[in-house]
């Protein structure tokens, strides 16, 4: 056993997966719907079960019990989840995400040149890009395409995916151009972002299958490339919790690959050349914040 599994194995119930997965998903929903709360009363079995005792303890109060966490160790918190849920969310969910993510492929094919015709061919083709290059440019991990045009009432949302642990993006995309009006783009972007969000959020409550939904928005103006921005800053602590996350994973598996063949030279190469365009897109990001559109 190494030391993540030791770790999980220490801090989840891992012998009962269900109820587990279950109570990650209570939990981050709560701490989404209410970022500032450090508590929440605990239900009735969760005594008999262990759920990270290293940060969440359980407290009595008037009668009642309680989990509780420190806000400061909220990052610790999400990540030690999602390491649980890499290890532990069901192969047959996995399954599903990737049958669905065929269907809404080949559905795109057929919607893409409509789109384009029907609506902002930017746009559409910014659509496209995102559903291409997703799980390598934009959100890694997110390899599955959930929905696109998704239709709730009168509102319409543009992209939706999914990852291996079974959360979901909501994504909106804009263009954005040069004038000084454009600002007014991005925050509909965002408003639109965190309404998606909300409204998946509600629609998958009882899906034991989708843990919980994060908003972002895609931005492609002129002047900077294509950027994505998280509206909620509870949502960009668990995006950044799940990169973690992804590269733990990564350099763990790139581990157990140099003991049987070393990284070649192009690889190398292609892995630091990603991670500077990472950052430089970060550093652009924060420019255009300051920026007086």
């Amino acid at each position: 056993m190494n030391k993540s599994d030791k770790f999980v194995a220490e801090q989840f119930d891992i012998n009962d997966e269900e109820w587990t997965i279950n109570k990650c998903k209570q939990f981050l929903r709560f701490i989404q719907e209410k970022p500032t709360n450090t508590r929440i009363e605990m239900e009735k079995n969760d005594e008999n079960h262990i759920f990270l005792p290293k940060y969440i303890k359980a407290v009595n109060e008037n009668g009642k019990k309680f989990y509780e966490w420190k806000s400061e160790e909220l990052d610790d918190i999400f990540e030690a989840i999602f390491q649980f849920l890499n290890k532990y969310y069901p192969d047959i969910n996995k399954f599903q995400l990737q049958t669905n993510h065929d269907e809404k492929i080949s559905e795109w094919k057929i919607k893409y040149p409509i789109l384009k015709k029907l609506k902002s061919k930017k746009e559409a083709d910014l659509q496209n890009d995102l559903i291409k290059e997703v799980n390598d440019k934009w959100l890694p991990g997110f390899k599955y395409l959930y929905n696109f045009e998704y239709q709730h009432a009168e509102y319409v949302g543009d992209l939706i995916f999914a990852n291996d642990l079974g959360i979901l993006v909501a994504g909106e995309t804009k263009i954005i151009g040069y004038s000084p009006f454009q600002y007014k783009k991005v925050n509909e972007a965002e408003k639109q972002a965190i309404n998606y969000r909300n409204i998946l959020m509600d629609e998958t409550k009882d899906k034991p299958e989708i843990i919980t939904v994060i908003g972002c928005y895609f931005l492609k103006p002129s002047f900077l490339g294509n950027r994505k921005r998280f509206p909620l800053d509870i949502d960009r602590k668990i995006w950044n919790a799940i990169k973690k996350v992804n590269k733990s994973n990564k350099k763990s598996l790139d581990s157990d690959q140099q003991s049987v063949a070393p990284t070649t030279g192009e690889e190398t190469l292609y892995n630091f050349e990603k991670g500077t365009e990472e950052q430089e897109n970060e550093e652009i990001v924060k420019d255009f914040d300051k920026m007086n559109l």
